[in-house]
């Protein structure tokens, strides 16, 4: 598999990984007051928040975004070790 692929997709879970901090950074700001910024952060952060749910059903609401930053952390690492850059 060709390396830019992986970094691709590891640049994307970073980038998700950093919007879920992001929004629970903006929630203890503002206090989750409605506005644009919480909004964009709801849009891209909720899909996957639902991946995680259907993933682990029995979790609180509370704990779904530790676990899904967790998840990410695993998947990241499980790529990079699979398909570790040659030297």
């Amino acid at each position: 598999m060709k390396i830019w692929i992986v970094q691709i997709v590891n640049y994307t879970l970073a980038l998700f990984m950093w919007l879920i901090i992001g929004r629970y950074i903006l929630f203890l700001l503002t206090g989750g007051s409605k506005g644009f910024m919480m909004d964009f952060f709801v849009k891209f952060t909720d899909p996957v928040f639902r991946i995680t749910r259907r993933i682990f059903p029995f979790l609180r609401e509370g704990i779904i975004p530790l676990a899904t930053i967790i998840l990410i952390i695993l998947i990241r690492i499980s790529i990079m070790i699979i398909f570790k850059p040659s030297k």
